[in-house]
């Protein structure tokens, strides 16, 4: 049987064809919806969330980080920030702030800088701070201050510098700052007072500087300042 080169060539071209353009199309196809689902900076500059269904609409778009200021704060109705797992920083501040039924900042799992303010205060129903524990930086004030039922600072372990003012207060179960055993350094004021059950100050040993003024006052179960040997 004879055949010619040109009935040779579609054949062999056609079988070819077929497989790879399927192959094509399934890739094409991968990579659109690879680009679709992929985070990116919210739409928004700042976001002021008072409520749970604000904090999951937001996390429901997907972005990954947030350029200004995010505040939570003024609810009686956020108890989680699961919705947020996606965000990795905030360019700005970040305010959590008098959330009456938060427990816990688990969904704040993946954030490792914040470049303002990182204020967390009046959560009365706040026990650990857990959910920053990749948090590496903030670039201005850290204030922690009058959440009654936080007994611990260790998730902050990752935490290496505070741009200005360190303040630890009115926290009335908290008993050390063993979490802040990374910081080395702090940009203007360490200021730790009123908290009435906190017995040493051990976590803040490799603080070798700061650039403005100490105060610690009022907190009465402190027995020494061995912490502050460096």
């Amino acid at each position: 049987m004879k055949l010619s080169l040109h009935s040779l060539i579609p054949r062999i071209s056609t079988s070819m064809l077929r497989p790879f353009a399927a192959g094509c199309l399934v890739a094409v196809t991968s990579l659109g919806w690879t680009g679709w689902a992929a985070a990116a900076a919210c739409s928004s500059t700042n976001y002021d969330l008072d409520g749970q269904s604000e904090v999951d609409a937001l996390g429901a778009t997907g972005c990954d980080s947030v350029s200004g200021y995010l505040y939570i704060n003024n609810s009686t109705d956020i108890t989680n920030l699961d919705g947020l797992a996606n965000l990795t920083s905030v360019g700005g501040r970040l305010f959590i702030s008098t959330n009456a039924a938060l427990t816990n900042l688990d969904g704040l799992a993946n954030i490792t800088s914040v470049g303002g303010y990182l204020w967390i205060d009046y959560n009365n129903a706040l026990t650990n701070l857990d959910g920053l524990a990749d948090l590496t930086s903030v670039g201005d004030d850290l204030r922690i201050s009058s959440n009654y039922a936080l007994t611990n600072l260790d998730r902050l372990a990752s935490l290496t510098s505070v741009g200005t003012n360190l303040y630890i207060g009115g926290n009335a179960a908290l008993t050390n700052v063993d979490g802040l055993a990374n910081i080395t350094s702090v940009g203007d004021g360490l200021i730790i007072e009123s908290n009435s059950a906190l017995t040493n100050l051990d976590g803040l040993a490799n603080i070798t500087r700061f650039g403005g003024y100490l105060r610690i006052s009022s907190n009465y179960a402190l027995t020494n300042l061995d912490g502050l040997a460096n």
